[in-house]
């Protein structure tokens, strides 16, 4: 009787243990991190490979494995790699740390629009949300001002215009630049481009 008893703790405190590696696992994750200014994303791990796209300075992707010189990564969904050469391994926190700093502001801002049903703009963005299935609030940013992810504040004529997540990027969105994403034609036609006073963290 004894033995079984001691049997079912010892087997209880094993499946205890187990989970908690589990959880420890679960909550801390690894990214690469660029080390260098703009790093080509591949799709595969040479440098002849085609250009999915570029991570900024101190940007991250979610690490998969390491294969030779290249870390394998995600990418908007999908497969991709980085040269191990301009870019290291990090872990990350799965609870974020907002910025001691608070809010940062961007004066003059030049505010574009555009729609998912643009040619060019695809399914997903930068990081990975699909804007043709779900409405989210987003604008596309250059990532070197205003980085990925970020919560920013648009205000017009000194009115909060929305709330956005900097999810997304452009090829003519660079330095004070910001495309609001819209879902009508209509509206992204009516907002033009105008000067914005952004806050973002």
């Amino acid at each position: 009787m004894m033995k079984r008893i001691l049997a079912s703790v010892l087997a209880m405190l094993l499946a205890l243990s187990s989970f908690a590696g589990l959880q420890a696992e679960a909550a801390t994750k690894k990214n690469v991190k660029s080390s260098v200014n703009s790093l080509v994303v591949r799709q595969k791990a040479t440098t002849s490979s085609k250009k999915l796209g570029l991570l900024y300075k101190n940007q991250t992707l979610p690490y998969k494995a390491k294969t030779g010189n290249w870390y394998k990564v995600s990418y908007k969904g999908k497969t991709a790699y980085l040269s191990a050469r301009y870019s290291k391994v990090v872990k990350s926190s799965s609870s974020k740390k907002q910025s001691s700093s608070g809010w940062k502001t961007l004066t003059n801002v030049s505010a574009t629009a555009y729609t998912p049903y643009d040619p060019g703009s695809g399914n997903l963005t930068a990081i990975g949300w699909n804007i043709k299935s779900s409405k989210k609030k987003v604008v596309a940013v250059d990532p070197r001002v205003i980085p990925l992810r970020s919560t920013v504040k648009v205000y017009y004529k000194g009115k909060l215009k929305g709330t956005y997540t900097a999810a997304d990027t452009g090829g003519a969105i660079k330095g004070k630049k910001l495309d609001i994403l819209y879902y009508s034609r209509s509206e992204a036609f009516s907002w033009g481009r105008r000067n914005v006073t952004v806050k973002f963290k």
